[in-house]
């Protein structure tokens, strides 16, 4: 009987060394797994950070764009009532020279 017991004893101790170690194998796996979180955890807040900010210079980049068209566009009206108005001193230009070719001959 009592070596049936110190057999018993110990089949446990060579239970509790085994589940001793395979909870230090899985602490050590919860250890890593935790900080591989971590590390995706600090990536994925970088990669927001980075997206909010391409996005603002984004906006940044097509409102000065916006800007600069505006400022294009009014620059073309400027220029086509200067070609309107060059056309029409050249269409009175034209008459001029003819009358005065005429009044010549």
């Amino acid at each position: 009987r009592l070596t049936r017991q110190q057999q018993e004893i110990n089949n446990l101790r060579q239970r509790k060394i085994a589940a001793d170690e395979e909870n230090a194998r899985l602490k050590n796996e919860f250890s890593n797994l935790n900080e591989k979180f971590k590390d995706k955890s600090q990536e994925l807040k970088d990669t927001e950070e980075c997206a909010q900010k391409r996005e603002e210079q984004n906006r940044l980049v097509i409102k000065n764009l916006e800007e600069e068209n505006k400022g294009l566009n009014t620059c073309c009206a400027d220029l086509l009532n200067d070609l309107e108005k060059l056309r029409k001193q050249e269409a009175q230009c034209k008459t001029e020279k003819s009358g005065n070719d005429a009044r010549i001959k």
